[in-house]
C-alpha cells in the first residue's frame, strides 16, 4: 500500500545509510507502474496499516476532504473496501504526481510530500531501520504538526486532529511507542545531516 500511494509515484529512488535514511540514490522515472488492489488482500495488518501514514500525510497537505474521507470512512477502509481504496490510492497518487510534475528533482514545492518525515527518517535512522516507514513517518506527522503549533504555523486543533486520525488508524502517534526511544540529541543528529536540512 505505503509503495501504491507514494514511492511508485515520483521517481526518486534511494539506498539507506548508516547515516542517514535515502542518503544514496539518483531520479529516475518508471515506464509503467502496475497497481493490482488484490495484493493488499495479502497484506499483514501491520504492513497495511503503515501504508495509510503517506495517506494521511496526502490529506494534511493537499486534500483536506481526502482527510475527511479518512475518518469518516475508517471502518470500510480497515475492512479493505475496494471502492474506498481504490478512491484513496487514485486520490494521493494524483496529489504527489501533481507535485511532482511541478518539481522532480525537489528543488522547492516538492519538500512538502516530506511532512512529517524530517523526524521520522530520524526515527528509522535510531531504530537501525528496524521499524516500517509509515510508523516513523506518523510519529514524525505528530511532532511536526506539535511544532508547527508551537511556532504559531497553525492553531491546537490541528495537531489534535492529526494525532487523532492517525492513532484511528492503529499507527504509533509518539516516541513513547518505541521499544529503543532515542534521545532529543540523538533525533537531533539525525536531522541535522538529512539531505532536508537548511541553514543549520
Amino acid at each position: 500500500l505505503l509503495a501504491m500511494v507514494d514511492s511508485s509515484v515520483g521517481g526518486k529512488t534511494g539506498v539507506n545509510h548508516a547515516l542517514g535514511k535515502n542518503m544514496i540514490g539518483a531520479f529516475h522515472q518508471p515506464r509503467l507502474v502496475l497497481m493490482d488492489l488484490d495484493v493488499l488482500a495479502t497484506l499483514p495488518a501491520e504492513e497495511y496499516l503503515a501504508g495509510f501514514a503517506e495517506v494521511i500525510k496526502y490529506g494534511v497537505i493537499g486534500d483536506h476532504e481526502l482527510f475527511e474521507f479518512l475518518d469518516r470512512n475508517r471502518e470500510k477502509v480497515l475492512a479493505r473496501e475496494e471502492g474506498a481504496l481504490r478512491h484513496l490510492i487514485a486520490r494521493s497518487c494524483e496529489i504527489k504526481a501533481d507535485v511532482v510534475s511541478k518539481d522532480e528533482r525537489e528543488s522547492g514545492l516538492r519538500a512538502i510530500l516530506n511532512f512529517g518525515h524530517t523526524v521520522g527518517h530520524a526515527v528509522e535512522t535510531s531504530q537501525n531501520y528496524r521499524m516500517r516507514h509509515g510508523e516513523a513517518v506518523a510519529i514524525g506527522m505528530v511532532i511536526a504538526s506539535r511544532l508547527a503549533h508551537r511556532t504559531g504555523l497553525c492553531d491546537a486543533r490541528v495537531p489534535e486532529r492529526v494525532e487523532g486520525l492517525i492513532s484511528a488508524y492503529g499507527l504509533p502517534a509518539g516516541l513513547a511507542a518505541l521499544e529503543r526511544r532515542p534521545s532529543a540529541a540523538a533525533l537531533l543528529d539525525a536531522m541535522s545531516v538529512d539531505k532536508k536540512a537548511e541553514g543549520g
